[in-house]
């Protein structure tokens, strides 16, 4: 074999991979992102909080819903949630002192109960607005779904009632929930027993 057909017969060899290959310099769609991106919106106006906070429960996202709350370190307030009546004397010294860290907790265990898959809303309707200079106080009537996979809390798939938040505006100008008041209002289980069940 000359020399020359040596040299061809290697160069067949690397071209046939390109030779098979349709388009071997086209682009390709790009793939879709893994993490999902958020919905976050600065909480520049009392309105965007409830917006916020019904994101990132439709979406799962602890770090979101957390950023509603107030605490010591961006609003100079600490977060407190003072639960329906029913479930606080159900659930002795649970909600004692509930602020920001046991609401971390509490939502961080239910999470690990909700297929990510799952569908998750909080439709808030408002009552009663009233507006301060600093303050926001907001009565909203609520209906939390939440398709969570703990057979011993299967009831609280939908809870219902009325929330009465207290909101704060920061030095920066933003607001977060400083206060959440839970109230029952029908036969059905409140927010509050969806705490006491992932929050111990």
């Amino acid at each position: 074999m000359t020399c020359c057909a040596k040299g061809l017969g290697w160069l067949g060899w690397v071209m046939l991979p390109a030779l098979a290959c349709r388009s071997p310099f086209a682009t390709r769609d790009p793939e879709p992102p893994i993490n999902q991106q958020s919905s976050w919106i600065q909480p520049t106006s009392s309105s965007y909080v409830m917006v916020n906070l019904r994101n990132a429960i439709a979406e799962k996202n602890a770090q979101n819903y957390l950023r509603c709350l107030a605490d010591t370190g961006k609003a100079g307030r600490r977060f407190l949630f003072i639960p329906e009546q029913s479930v606080n004397a159900a659930n002795p010294g649970v909600f004692r002192n509930w602020g920001y860290e046991q609401e971390r907790i509490y939502l961080n265990q239910l999470l690990l109960y909700l297929p990510k898959d799952s569908t998750s809303q909080l439709m808030l309707t408002s009552l009663r607005e009233s507006v301060y200079q600093d303050s926001v106080i907001l009565l909203q009537e609520y209906e939390l779904t939440l398709r969570h996979q703990r057979q011993a809390t299967v009831g609280l798939v939908k809870t219902r009632g009325q929330i009465e938040f207290r909101l704060i505006r920061s030095i920066e100008n933003m607001w977060y929930i400083h206060r959440w008041t839970d109230y029952a209002t029908a036969s059905q289980p409140t927010w509050s027993a969806v705490r006491a069940a992932f929050g111990n």
